[in-house]
């Protein structure tokens, strides 16, 4: 199972300098002059005990004035901790580049125009992007104000994610966050002007039932932006709201659900959350609720009838938010900002009295922008999936930018590696291909034993066309371009492979390529000849059977997609006749 773990990072302007106008809001970005929290993120992940996947970091400036001084001090955080993990940078300058990719074509420019690092849910989508483009079964969400204590997080994320249980295959697992004191509850004291506005209470509520309670795994109303694991099949299909500027985790379950995916809380799954201190006035954070509160409500009382959706409710994500997803949600606001503003003159301040009901004025006519939440949603999500589908066709080029900011790039000559590898590395990378759980571990050491390893480098032929070879090859790490040539000579790209994706089935029996294979990265496969495999079905029938069983197996598999593309172009073809 191919993972990464995305880590956005927020960075602003100097600290002398503060915000100004047009530049991105965030909680807390760190002041380029600063040192923030990244690196203690960053340190906690070195004492992980599974560090077999892919670090992103995504460098999220308030403002383009300060890129290249933000994309300078992340790398060189990066590079001062030494974690063991292959780690990549994304920068808005990988994206301008990704997105000029995107233009040669003939997609609209709204959904370009989705590609972006400003804004929560932007950043989020980003989040899924990068993990996309590294092929990734299962993108892990974490942020940089967090600790990972906990030495088994990797493993623990994977545990369930693809799996069926209860009857029904888990696509999306939140954990949870604890706080300094190792509570799951908010840090945050009750005051009068919450009368009305109970929020933390009900989360509370929501903790307790899901969080605080057994089974270990339960389906859950609510999520942490930052404790979140997503799988492909989730991920490819479902974007963050744009249009909702706060809350986007909890917003992201709400669109999972009205397309029938649910999500599973964890309560073995905890980051340890440690964000600096907000400064924002309190009638500024509770006109962000307002804002992200009354859209999630349009959103929902907006939906109707769609084939292959499911009409969701505010009950369904009760006590929290569903408290506050329902009819009396203006109720609640009127009295909670009369409340604070109350208090607000008591202590003098007369301008944020104001700006407090204000909030009312803009609970009624400002907070939901889109008349028709759910629509818009829907275009939404198609554009993503566009997205998402131009990126599976064009990931050889794409993929190539973000390894321009591959921070951990090998140096290794593949030669080099090829003559130091001992039994016991080959036995672990033989373990490491999921296909291959089906051995005993005295099978594997077998497997190993008469089996090769290989290394190629970045660029390094693996086969040619029309070479005579029955040699089959199972990708354990990186990515293979298979492409022919037209008659100019130049490269067609046909597909990019990588871990865990076979290649040279036919070669077995034909002993012949009829593509060529490229790597596009430093790449290790696993590698049999024809021989070795009739050799082990003779001699080692028990063995052979497991073998032929997956050869079978992925044989069906791409037989499937093949016949499904064929069918995809066949109804295409009539329907232009149709239309002739």
């Amino acid at each position: 199972m191919r993972q990464t773990v995305v880590i956005p990072t927020y960075w602003s302007r100097k600290s002398t300098e503060g915000w100004k106008k047009g530049d991105a809001i965030y909680d807390h970005p760190t002041p380029v002059d600063k040192e923030g929290t990244l690196k203690r993120t960053l340190e906690s992940l070195k004492n992980l005990n599974d560090k077999d996947f892919k670090l992103v970091i995504l460098l999220c400036p308030t403002t383009i004035d300060i890129e290249k001084e933000a994309e300078e001090k992340v790398k060189n955080i990066i590079n001062s901790v030494d974690m063991g993990i292959e780690t990549f940078l994304f920068t808005p300058r990988s994206l301008r580049t990704i997105k000029n990719i995107f233009k040669s074509s003939d997609l609209k420019r709204e959904i370009i125009d989705m590609m972006s690092l400003k804004g929560y849910s932007n950043v989020r989508n980003m989040c899924l992007f990068s993990a996309h483009i590294l092929a990734s079964d299962v993108v892990i969400l974490i942020d940089d104000d967090e600790i990972i204590e906990n030495k088994n997080f990797i493993s623990m994320s994977k545990k369930y994610i693809g799996k069926r249980i209860y009857g029904e295959i888990i696509y999306g697992v939140a954990g949870y966050y604890l706080n300094k004191h190792d509570e799951y509850y908010d840090d945050v004291d009750m005051e009068p002007w919450m009368t009305y506005w109970d929020r933390f209470g009900s989360k509370a509520k929501a903790f307790d039932k899901i969080i605080g309670c057994e089974p270990r795994l339960k389906q859950t109303p609510f999520a942490f932006g930052g404790a979140m694991v997503i799988h492909k099949n989730l991920y490819q299909l479902i974007a963050f709201d744009p249009n909702i500027t706060r809350g986007e985790d909890i917003d992201y379950l709400i669109n999972s659900k009205m397309f029938g995916f649910n999500f599973f809380l964890d309560n073995k799954l905890s980051v340890k959350h440690l964000p600096p201190k907000k400064n924002h006035p309190v009638w500024q954070r509770f006109r962000e609720d307002i804002y992200r509160f009354m859209y999630e409500r349009a959103k929902l009382s907006s939906q109707y009838a769609v084939n292959n959706m499911t009409i969701v409710k505010p009950e369904d994500f009760d006590p929290y938010p569903g408290e506050f997803l329902k009819d009396d949600l203006e109720d609640k606001i009127y009295k909670t900002n009369v409340l604070l503003s109350l208090e607000y003159l008591a202590e003098g301040d007369t301008e944020a009295s104001k700006e407090t009901m204000k909030n009312i004025y803009i609970s009624k006519y400002e907070a939901v922008k889109e008349k028709d939440p759910f629509t818009q949603y829907r275009y939404i999500q198609r554009n993503w999936q566009k997205i998402v589908d131009f990126t599976i066709q064009n990931r050889y080029q794409i993929r190539k930018i973000m390894e321009s900011n591959n921070l951990s790039k090998q140096n290794v000559d593949a030669k080099e590696k090829q003559k130091n590898i001992s039994l016991e590395d080959k036995i672990n990378k033989i373990k490491s291909i999921k296909e291959f759980g089906i051995f005993t571990e005295e099978e594997i050491k077998e497997i190993a034993q008469i089996t090769n390893i290989k290394f190629f480098n970045d660029n390094e032929m693996v086969f040619k066309e029309g070479e005579q070879d029955s040699k089959f090859y199972i990708i354990v790490d990186g990515c293979i371009n298979i492409f022919k040539r037209n008659e100019k000579n130049e490269e067609i790209s046909l597909a990019t492979l990588c871990t865990g994706n076979f290649i040279g089935e036919t070669a077995i029996a034909t002993e012949k390529y009829y593509v060529n294979g490229k790597a596009t990265e430093f790449l290790t496969v696993l590698s049999l000849e024809q021989s070795q495999i009739e050799e082990i079905v003779r001699s080692k029938p028990k063995m052979g059977m497991k073998f032929l069983q997956i050869f079978v197996d992925k044989l069906s598999y791409k037989l499937g997609k093949t016949n499904k593309l064929y069918a995809d172009y066949l109804l295409q073809t009539s329907h232009l006749e149709d239309m002739s």
